[in-house]
């Protein structure tokens, strides 16, 4: 579940270039060594990261499931919608749209860790 700081990971190139959400969540592209323009965790080259089987077009391949917490993407999009000139609004309906395909929009990324447990999943979180 892609929940608070790691929601972002969800949403296509084109979002983290046009609501700079690397600049404004201090991600590093590990190529670039620069404020990531596009997602690095989708579609990187081979090596970029510090495991390649970790890229979520990979994840999504081999049949994992994501989920996307539908309150950081409200909030989130609301904060960076003046980066790209737009409404709160249009940003949410914008970001919803750009989900990667493959990762699902859930009520909240709570609710949704607390089903996958449900469902016999377990939990840890890094940190």
């Amino acid at each position: 579940v892609l929940r608070h700081g790691a929601f972002p990971i969800a949403l296509a190139h084109s979002m983290w270039q046009k609501y700079k959400i690397g600049e404004a969540f201090k991600i590093i592209d590990p190529e670039t060594k620069a404020p990531a323009v596009k997602n690095p965790f989708l579609n990187p080259k081979p090596g970029v990261l510090f495991v390649d089987d970790l890229a979520v077009d990979r994840l999504l391949a081999k049949g994992v499931v994501f989920g996307a917490c539908n309150v950081a993407l409200q909030v989130q999009s609301k904060m960076l919608a003046g980066n790209a000139g737009v409404s709160a609004e249009e940003a949410a309906k914008e970001w919803a749209a750009n989900i990667i395909p493959g990762i699902t929009l859930i009520p909240s990324g709570t609710w949704g860790v607390n089903r996958a447990q449900e469902a016999g999943c377990t939990y840890c979180a890094g940190g």
